[in-house]
């Protein structure tokens, strides 16, 4: 994993398990930007997205559910006479209601017409949705599809309070926690040990927040210092007086057998040495400071805050334990590195991170993830007497940490929810959307926590079927090439043509763009189908 070249390197991901359950590949890019009427010849023999995840095929935890049917916009005045759009391959033309978790939802007015085959003309009558569908939708659908025609305007469908996609990364907010440091632990120390030595009533962050970091050096897995995050400062304040209090006592404060100092520290002190490779940068507590490149040497210009040879050394510890001692006799360590580097690392900065680099770290955080599980199912002797350290506790909170990760695509979460084995009801918890793995086009946006299913829906189906419509009034050449490239990418349509309409580079170059730059081109897009399909309303 050197550099950013068009090799296909993640493919130690269990690809061949991938394939075994029936998984696909993923994004085809087109070298385009935008929806003229460019003819798409330059497409590429080998149009697949390297970069991001492949593996996008329906789950078996999906039990049944198909994605909805069309939301025919053929009900706008003036547009009688398009192509009539079919549902997504493979999905339902039933009537029945598509219920969801937040509010009872029907996607569209198809839902109660009459199957449109494929190619044929869509004949809708304009005019808001019957009573008996309106009864099962949501009160957020129901307001925005009021109008006379039951479509909104496109300043309503754009506005804020409708408009149910946002970046992932948003969900990153930085962290002002009081924060201590333990210095000299002992190299095997566990996190519930250190948890323990503080006492209970020590206001700690939740389990969920992952308070405890212990660092290990990243060459030779040997366990460093440990932080500790805390509710507020002042909480952290309590925690070191307590220590010193009991030096003064005479009391030594020890960790398993060893004397243990407990110092107040900082936010940025824990950036530091969670992120020792992280070069020309200043941390301000939790947020970093990108400095100039410092002319004749290189060493001080920031590259990113995790390297490749970094995520490949904590894979490598598990696979190779003998490579160190340390890793062999205390091999939690590299996940629970990881686990901090997920909950700590600065989404929001999305400016600064590439896709590339987001893609090194799910990768290791999948290949840990399938060592672990791995693990824990071969027959440990050590494990029976209860020696081991790797636990399914463990497997949960790296499950757990992935999961909440607010950089990671649906997509990518969804990956790694198939390889738990969780089903939907787990799925909810992190705001997963239905049939998240048919958003594999969509790197950066995820829908706002708390939408409601149908309102999410309700705008896939409208940007399905607009883009489809749009693709139609192209040139007959156009659409054969579109369509071949959808074919060789084995697109399942859920968002229509969208993914042309973006136009992403391949592999290197788009490993290349920031999550920032590739979450504006996404939201531009979005906003441009939009406003055409609602067009006059």
């Amino acid at each position: 994993m050197n550099g950013t070249d068009d090799t296909d390197d993640t493919g130690d991901v269990d690809e061949k398990s991938d394939k075994a359950k029936g998984k696909t590949i993923e994004t085809p890019a087109s070298k385009r930007v935008g929806m003229g009427t460019q003819f798409l010849a330059d497409v590429p023999a080998n149009p697949f997205n390297q970069t991001e995840p492949r593996n996008f095929a329906p789950r078996p935890r999906m039990n049944g559910q198909m994605p909805p049917p069309v939301f025919n916009l053929g009900s706008r005045p003036g547009t009688a006479g398009t192509v009539g759009v079919s549902a997504p391959p493979g999905s339902s033309n039933s009537a029945t209601p598509v219920m969801n978790q937040v509010a009872p939802a029907v996607t569209s007015q198809a839902l109660i017409l009459p199957a449109i085959p494929q190619g044929q003309v869509a004949q809708v009558a304009p005019g808001p949705a019957a009573e008996e569908v309106r009864v099962t939708r949501s009160e957020k659908l129901n307001a925005l599809t009021s109008g006379n025609n039951g479509l909104p305007g496109a300043t309503a469908a754009l506005h804020p309070d409708n408009f149910p996609f946002m970046e992932g990364y948003n969900l990153s907010i930085p962290s002002n926690y009081g924060v201590v440091k333990i210095k000299n632990i002992p190299f095997n120390s566990r996190r519930t040990e250190i948890i323990a030595f503080l006492g209970r009533n020590s206001r700690i962050l939740n389990d969920t927040e992952e308070p405890v970091h212990i660092i290990m050096e990243r060459v030779t897995s040997k366990t460093q210092d440990a932080y500790v995050e805390f509710m507020t400062f002042a909480d952290a304040v309590k925690a070191v007086e307590r220590h010193n209090e009991l030096q003064k006592k005479g009391r030594q404060t020890r960790l398993g057998d060893r004397p243990v100092e407990v110092e107040l520290s900082s936010q940025g002190a824990l950036m530091r040495d969670l992120f020792p490779f992280a070069a020309g940068i200043f941390w301000n507590g939790s947020i970093p400071q990108i400095q100039e490149p410092v002319e004749g040497q290189p060493w001080k210009t920031f590259k990113g805050f995790v390297t490749e040879e970094e995520m490949t050394m904590l894979v490598k510890f598990v696979e190779a334990p003998g490579r160190s001692p340390f890793a062999r006799d205390c091999n939690q360590r590299p996940f629970e590195t990881m686990i901090s580097t997920l909950k700590k690392l600065p989404w929001f900065a999305a400016e600064h991170i590439t896709i590339r680099q987001r893609w090194v770290i799910y990768t290791a955080t999948m290949n840990l993830i399938h060592l672990l599980r791995r693990g824990l199912n071969e027959p440990n002797p050590r494990r029976e007497k209860e020696d081991s350290n790797l636990t399914p506790q463990l497997l949960k909170r790296l499950y757990t940490a992935a999961m909440l990760c607010p950089g990671f695509s649906v997509v990518q979460k969804d990956n790694i929810a198939f390889a738990a084995g969780w089903g939907d009801a787990n799925l909810s918890q992190f705001n997963q959307p239905r049939f998240a793995e048919l958003w594999a086009h969509q790197h950066i946006l995820v829908a706002k926590p708390g939408v409601p299913n149908d309102l999410l829906e309700w705008y896939i189906a409208v940007i399905r079927e607009e883009t489809t419509r749009h693709m139609g009034t192209q040139s007959l050449t156009y659409r054969r090439n579109a369509f071949q490239l959808r074919d060789a990418a084995q697109e399942r349509g859920y968002f229509g043509f969208l993914w042309l309409e973006l136009g992403f580079p391949e592999a290197t170059e788009l490993g290349k763009m920031t999550l920032k730059e590739v979450a504006m081109r996404e939201i531009a897009m979005i906003e441009g189908v939009l406003s055409r399909a609602f067009l006059g309303n």
